[in-house]
């Protein structure tokens, strides 16, 4: 094995590439002393030749060149600045082709180069080549996936295989531009295959039409012209439900899409969407905030939740009531509400179905605050109708009557601002004057608390009214009442 130099005769030969000494590097050559630099000069001869880009030069050195790798280096080199010339030289010179992946011969964007390999029998198929090209957008590799496709019949489904991947990943990314190079050079959207993401994981296969449903990409769907008769509309629609995409949902619903596909007659696209209320604020999710999510947070998954039931869709939980609630739990009750009005005016599911979704001891302390609106639907807070001969000015639920003493409460609501009164219960004060609505307890006006800290005069305190006792039922004459 070749020694090699000492630093300072290195260094001179090193000089004299930079300086394009061709005559004095052959002589250098000739009186034979080596041409091995030390590691700690950071740079060979060929690579300081190689930035000269001196032809002559970089033949002589890499000529009497013995080290394997310092060739193939050479060779990546040229790959890389795309120079055909020295690629063509380097291999000439002992330089393995094999030692450059055909991946970076297409990142090169050089028709030549990637001809000059592929002649020589580049792998086109490990590693996915052609799809990660396609994935860095080199337009020149579409023309060398059709000519390898031409001239290597052999590769030609696992070539073809790499197009749909590419396909696959511009469809979610929604480049319009490249759907629609992919779609020319003959990738398929209907293909059910990997991604380049997940290549060996098949639980993770899919096809180009659900990545755009998935993604949202409504004009990437358009110019994949779906056909109601061949392609299942069924299976986009939840796809585009999962991430409650209206838009996309409203256009298949237009061609045809049918919602209710379950075996018990529900929808799983609206499953798919009311799942997705759980999802949609970010922030709850990314730094686990405990508040409940405010309704505005989630308004694009209740869009798409009205636009289902409003086109019939049916929901038909099943064993999956329980997530239901769980999701229910950590959004404002006013959400809740809605989707239960939603059900309830639309036909969308069955009493039982409203009753087991309510009937919860903590699903109707969830849903305390909101009775009053439960009342307006026709319902009680465990979710069964109420009698329409039902008085006009409902009373409180016995549950609300079990969770709150309605004394205690109003002296407290006048002892201090709600505020202070609302973080005892742990709620907020929003909550606090709802549950005082629903109980009948009179609270402080506007400003009461600062002008009493001004010692201005401030209104008295009104009585507690008793409640209503029920039509049916007749009073106890010695009975009192928690009026004062």
């Amino acid at each position: 094995m070749t020694e090699a130099l000492p630093l300072e005769d290195a260094k001179h030969l090193i000089h004299l590439c930079e300086g394009g000494r061709l005559y004095e590097v052959e002589d250098w050559i000739r009186s034979g002393r080596s041409l091995k630099v030390p590691d700690e000069l950071g740079k060979t001869p060929l690579s300081v030749a190689l930035k000269t880009r001196f032809h002559s030069l970089i033949e002589l050195l890499l000529r009497h060149e013995e080290d394997q790798r310092t060739r193939n280096n050479v060779l990546r080199q040229a790959v890389d600045a795309r120079r055909h010339d020295i690629v063509e030289l380097a291999v000439a010179y002992g330089a393995e082709t094999s030692s450059v992946s055909f991946t970076d011969v297409l990142m090169s964007w050089d028709r030549k180069i990637v001809s000059f390999f592929a002649e020589r029998g580049a792998d086109p198929i490990t590693n996915f080549p052609f799809a990660r090209a396609f994935h860095g957008r080199v337009r020149t590799a579409l023309g060398c996936y059709l000519e390898c496709k031409r001239n290597r019949p052999e590769f030609a489904a696992q070539l073809q295989e790499q197009a749909n991947m590419a396909l696959r990943h511009f469809c979610r990314e929604g480049s319009l531009k490249w759907v629609s190079l992919l779609m020319w050079a003959g990738a398929d959207p209907r293909s059910k295959g990997p991604t380049l993401d997940y290549p060996d994981e098949p639980e993770m296969d899919t096809t180009a039409l659900d990545e755009a449903s998935a993604a949202g990409q409504l004009e990437i769907l358009k110019r994949l012209k779906l056909d109601p008769n061949r392609d299942d509309l069924g299976g986009l629609l939840t796809s585009a439900a999962t991430f409650a995409h209206t838009d996309v949902i409203s256009y298949l619903l237009e061609l045809g899409a049918k919602p209710n596909d379950k075996p018990n007659g529900g929808s799983s696209a609206l499953d798919a969407c009311i799942r997705h209320l759980g999802w949609e604020n970010s922030d709850r999710i990314l730094y686990g905030q405990h508040q409940q999510t405010p309704s505005y947070k989630v308004f694009k998954t209740r869009e798409a939740i009205r636009l289902f039931v409003e086109h019939g869709a049916v929901w038909a939980p099943g064993d999956s009531l329980n997530d239901v609630r769980r999701t229910l739990y950590g959004i404002d009750p006013e959400v809740t509400v809605e989707l239960v009005g939603l059900l309830v005016k639309h036909r969308a599911c069955d009493d039982a179905t409203l009753h087991d979704l309510l009937r919860t001891p903590r699903m109707q302390q969830h849903m305390t605050t909101s009775e009053h609106r439960l009342s307006r639907l026709g319902l009680a807070l465990d979710g069964r109708r109420r009698s329409k001969s039902g008085s006009r000015n409902p009373q409180p639920s016995p549950y609300m009557l079990s969770r709150y003493d309605r004394r205690q409460l109003y002296n407290e609501v006048w002892s201090a601002p709600t505020q202070q009164v609302a973080v005892r219960y742990g709620i907020s004060d929003v909550s606090l004057a709802k549950v005082c609505n629903q109980l009948k307890i009179p609270k402080p006006p506007r400003g009461y608390w600062a002008k009493k800290a001004a010692c201005k005069v401030v209104p008295r305190r009104p009585k507690l009214p008793a409640l209503e006792q029920p039509r049916h039922t007749r009073p106890d004459r010695g009975r009192t009442t928690d009026a004062e």
